[in-house]
């Protein structure tokens, strides 16, 4: 058995795309799967971006607003899951502190 903490402490600022009050910790990397906890502060933004693979975003605290491909933004709230297609555009901004847990592997899809 393994332990790994992913609190706050343990995790590293993101600047990519432009993004602001953003944090990243990694919790599991595999060769077609990784799974990443998100931190972003209120006022904060995950820059836009394209989706590597597809990916998965659950909203574990919080709440924000998220704009895909079609430009669009539409609130989030903690229960909530967003997904995204392998090279879709899109951003998260964040309305109160948000955590986020974000899994990404090719052929992932939302339930039927």
């Amino acid at each position: 058995m393994e332990i790994v903490g992913f609190g706050p402490e343990t995790s590293r600022g993101i600047e990519a795309y432009g993004s602001r009050g953003l944090t990243a910790k990694a919790v599991v990397r595999a060769d077609e799967l990784a799974v990443t906890v998100l931190r972003v502060a209120a006022g904060g933004e995950i820059g836009r971006h394209p989706a590597p693979v597809e990916q998965v975003m659950l909203v574990t605290a919080g709440s924000g607003e998220v704009c895909g491909g079609d430009g669009s933004w539409h609130r989030v709230v903690t229960g909530q899951a967003v997904w995204w297609a392998a090279g879709e555009e899109h951003t998260t901004r964040a309305v109160e502190d948000l955590t986020l847990v974000v899994l990404e592997r090719p052929g992932l899809r939302a339930p039927a």
